[in-house]
């Protein structure tokens, strides 16, 4: 089963706000984001195809490796890696959820 493109949608948004909240956090641990973060991860993960949700684990642990940066260098390496796996993810789950609203 796969989710329409307004679902698909819906969730990536909620995705990005907590992502967002992440970064605000940076080097802190936190664990209701930690846990936000796999509620999302698990939600999108079942409707995704193998490439997207491959995609979709790789930003959940730069998202990871964000919160437990403990150094400047670190950070900002988990920053600049998590941005360009969210727009990596971004552009994969809206061309997936484009391809889904064509074939309804």
């Amino acid at each position: 089963m796969r989710p329409n493109a307004d679902e698909l949608f819906d969730e990536l948004a909620q995705l990005d706000l907590t992502l967002d909240a992440i970064a605000a956090c940076a080097g802190g641990s936190n664990l209701a984001l930690q846990q936000a973060l796999q509620r999302h991860v698990r939600s999108l993960r079942i409707f995704l195809d193998m490439d997207a949700a491959a995609v979709l684990h790789d930003v959940a642990e730069a998202a990871q490796r964000l919160l437990e940066a403990n150094e400047p260098r670190v950070l900002e390496t988990a920053q600049r890696d998590l941005a360009r796996m969210r727009a990596l993810m971004d552009a994969m789950l809206r061309r997936q959820a484009g391809q889904q609203a064509t074939a309804a």
